[in-house]
Parts: C-alpha cells; sequence; structure tokens
C-alpha cells in the first residue's frame, strides 16, 4: 500500500527518486499527460524502507536493475494541485548507477508500465544539467542540487 493521502483538506505522498547520470546526461521522465518533467521514482510503500523504495520503483520504472551510491537531499514539496487544493510532497532523492551499464537506453524513448493496474506512460528524456532548467523540471530547486554533494534537507514552498 503506497504511502499516501487524498482528503478534503489537501493530498500528502511519501516519493523517493532516482538520479541517475550517464556521460553528463541525466535522466528525466514525463508521466501521462503531465506538463512537466521529474525525476523516475515513485510512492514508499507501507512498511518499506527508502533505500528498498528506490531501487524497487527503478527496477519498476526502468525495467533493469540499479545500486545506490549516495542519498543527495530530502525535499518537503508544498504546492497547489492545477485544481488549487494544498499538496505535501515528501521526497528522498538518492544518486543511482545501473548494476549493467549495457541495459541503459540512452536514447530518448516511451515505456508504459504497469503500476498497481493502471496502465501508466513514461516519457523518458537524457538532459545536460542546462538543458534541465530549460525544462518545465519539477521540483525545480533540485536542478540546482543534483551535482552537489552536501545532503540537504530542502523545504521549498510555491
Amino acid at each position: 500500500m503506497d504511502i499516501k493521502i487524498d482528503c478534503d483538506e489537501g493530498r500528502f505522498k511519501f516519493r523517493v527518486c532516482g538520479i541517475l547520470r550517464v556521460q553528463d546526461k541525466y535522466l528525466v521522465v514525463k508521466i501521462n499527460d503531465n506538463n512537466f518533467y521529474c525525476l523516475p521514482g515513485g510512492h514508499v510503500e507501507l512498511g518499506e524502507d527508502t533505500d528498498t523504495a528506490v531501487l524497487r520503483e527503478m527496477h519498476e520504472e526502468l525495467g533493469y536493475k540499479v545500486d545506490i551510491e549516495r542519498m543527495v537531499c530530502v525535499v518537503q514539496n508544498f504546492f497547489k494541485t492545477a485544481q488549487g487544493k494544498p499538496f505535501h510532497e515528501m521526497g528522498y532523492y538518492y544518486v543511482v548507477t545501473p548494476q549493467n551499464l549495457e541495459d541503459v537506453n540512452l536514447e530518448d524513448h516511451v515505456r508504459m508500465e504497469m503500476d498497481k493496474g493502471k496502465l501508466q506512460r513514461l516519457e523518458f528524456k537524457w538532459v545536460t544539467i542546462e538543458q534541465l532548467k530549460q525544462l518545465d523540471f519539477r521540483p525545480a530547486i533540485l536542478a540546482e542540487k543534483l551535482t552537489s554533494n552536501v545532503f540537504e534537507n530542502i523545504i521549498q514552498k510555491d
């Protein structure tokens, strides 16, 4: 069971993401009909630690296994949905590396994923940091933190 709350007062989700870099490009994803990109990842499940969750989510979304290098940051992201509903997202962000580089599709591509009975369209794109700063990328603060070697707890309020 995913850790998320949806009620009249707003929404909450507990998320993990992987930062995958190959040859100075980072993998980002646009999910379904979203008009923005984010890092690949997903919900933490009840009773699951974040290390296990990021490894599971990366395998589910990418189709191959990764190893964790290190955690980069925790982002407490507060924003409003398109409908004006308050949203609180807690995200744990990890630098990950593929176990076998030959498994990695280094081209921009689309992949379909069955996620808890719902078909998801994942549009993957490889971008440099400069290109990332020009995209609608969320949370935007991460574009500056991807190359950081200092762990941070970031609170972002839009």
